[in-house]
């Protein structure tokens, strides 16, 4: 046993504690119920997930610790969770678990040794990239925190709550919209997607998050990964976000990079399983899945962040909020329909467009317009579609 070990990541514990405990929490986390005893809690990085584990641990015994900590020896969670246990602490918080290359043989061991114990992870990449997953889904309670709402950033900012707009095409607004609304509106699509723009440096901060996403967790899940697909993903994400049209041509990039199709795709699809890109797929359409998705960076804060062009923020705004709510959206097959296609509950399909103030319906059954005040006939301001979580 390495007492010394667990006294030192104690300690670390309550500095991390003092430290994001003492700011405003996101109403998310402050709202979210207790996990279950045996819970592993994801999203995006930055969301909030070690301050609402932090939370939940408070006035009880229980032992966090991150898997990417240089005091933590490789592999070894497993043992330092043991340990704690037998020096009576009732639970472990393991915070960015895949850190660990055994994590899911480490979760199912520690759920049959110890199923009276509290067993919490958390982690920035979908458990879904590993196919073991069925091992800890049988075991594990799984809770998503998402990216943060312009409801959220309301509160936080001005303390005012919000209500959330359950129907976007049936909202009625029962608030004022002043200039000040707007206004932090603005500031919501530069700053607003995570909860550390309240210790200011926004923008750095999230460059250092794209830049981990791309350098530090993605390496992960793809073996044998080189410097170069390091720079491809670097370089698709700055694209992403300047492109006057968001798609992804496959067969140019295995050409350009002289990468193979097979890898291409792999890079694609853990590049969105870690929440920095957003594959919305094409409606009806059966082919491979970036043939003629629209692909979005999935914090739409990046593209202020990254130089990018606002009117691919606003379409990656629409396309966030409605998978938030669990919503199936896709993209037109036909742009002068319209940008994206929304399954309502009834089974039908609706077509939404996105723009600026000016922005025209070309044949879409709604207009979701920026920079408006109050919704019209089928027209519906943007900063309503912020407000759906």
């Amino acid at each position: 046993m390495d007492k010394s070990l667990i006294e030192k990541l104690e300690q670390t514990m309550q500095r991390i504690a003092m430290l994001k405990l003492s700011s405003p929490l996101r109403p998310a986390i402050a709202e979210m119920k207790d996990l279950d005893r045996h819970s592993i809690l994801l999203g995006p990085r930055g969301t909030g997930k070690t301050t609402f584990m932090l939370k939940s641990a408070a006035n009880r015994r229980i032992l966090y610790f991150s898997a990417d900590d240089f005091d933590v020896p490789a592999n070894s969670i497993h043992d330092i969770a043991s340990d704690a246990f037998l020096l009576g602490y009732e639970g472990v918080f393991i915070d960015e678990i895949h850190f660990d290359s055994n994590w899911d043989r480490v979760l199912k061991s520690l759920y049959d040794k110890y199923e009276d114990k509290i067993i919490w992870a958390s982690d920035s990449s979908s458990l879904r990239l590993r196919s073991a997953i069925g091992a800890t889904a049988r075991r594990y309670i799984h809770t998503s925190l998402p990216l943060m709402s312009f409801r959220e950033y309301l509160f936080m900012k001005t303390g005012k709550n919000y209500p959330k707009i359950d129907d976007p095409f049936n909202a009625k607004i029962s608030f004022p919209i002043d200039s000040d609304f707007l206004y932090n509106f603005e500031n919501y699509k530069k700053e607003g997607f995570l909860p550390i723009f309240l210790t200011g440096n926004y923008e750095q901060k999230l460059k250092d998050i794209i830049a981990k996403i791309i350098t530090s967790d993605i390496p992960f899940f793809i073996p044998e990964i080189r410097s170069a697909h390091i720079q491809l993903m670097r370089e698709i994400t700055t694209f992403l976000a300047k492109s006057s049209v968001p798609r992804i041509v496959t067969e140019n990039m295995t050409r350009e990079w002289n990468i193979s199709y097979e890898k291409l795709i792999q890079l694609l699809h853990v590049m969105e399983e870690t929440s920095l890109i957003s594959i919305i797929p094409e409606y009806n359409d059966n082919k491979e899945k970036f043939s003629r998705s629209k692909v979005f960076l999935t914090n739409p804060s990046a593209y202020m962040v990254l130089g990018g062009r606002e009117g691919n923020l606003r379409e990656a705004l629409v396309s966030l909020a409605f998978k938030t709510r669990g919503a199936r959206i896709f993209s037109s097959p036909k742009e002068e329909s319209g940008d994206f296609i929304i399954i309502r509950e009834d089974g039908k399909p609706i077509t939404i467009e996105v723009g600026g103030k000016k922005k025209k319906f070309k044949e879409s059954d709604y207009v979701i317009r920026d920079n408006i005040e109050y919704p019209a006939s089928n027209v519906i301001p943007l900063y309503l579609i912020a407000m759906m979580w």
